[in-house]
């Protein structure tokens, strides 16, 4: 995977963890639960409501939810790689 990758799309797998595509194919599950119990500015993400609403950037660089007071808040594409645990199929 190269840096700057574009996500294809992001889904909920559970609260905390998102199944990320990108366009050159990678696919894996992203943990980021560790980031959510950090706090700051994803702490309304603990709530399994505002997790649910994941989308990806227009970019494609990212993903991002939209926080209680209208502000975008969200995680880059090299970010999330970083953090990836690639799998070929989920039921595995």
């Amino acid at each position: 995977m190269t840096e700057g990758l574009r996500i294809a799309s992001a889904d909920v797998v559970r609260h905390g963890v998102l199944q990320v595509r990108w366009a050159d194919g990678t696919s894996g599950l992203v943990d980021l639960k560790g980031i959510i119990a950090r706090g700051g500015v994803f702490a309304f993400l603990s709530r399994e409501t505002a997790f649910a609403k994941v989308s990806v950037s227009a970019d494609g660089r990212g993903v991002q939810w939209t926080d209680p007071d209208g502000d975008i808040i969200s995680i880059a594409s090299d970010a999330l790689a970083a953090r990836l645990n690639v799998v070929t199929d989920l039921a595995a």
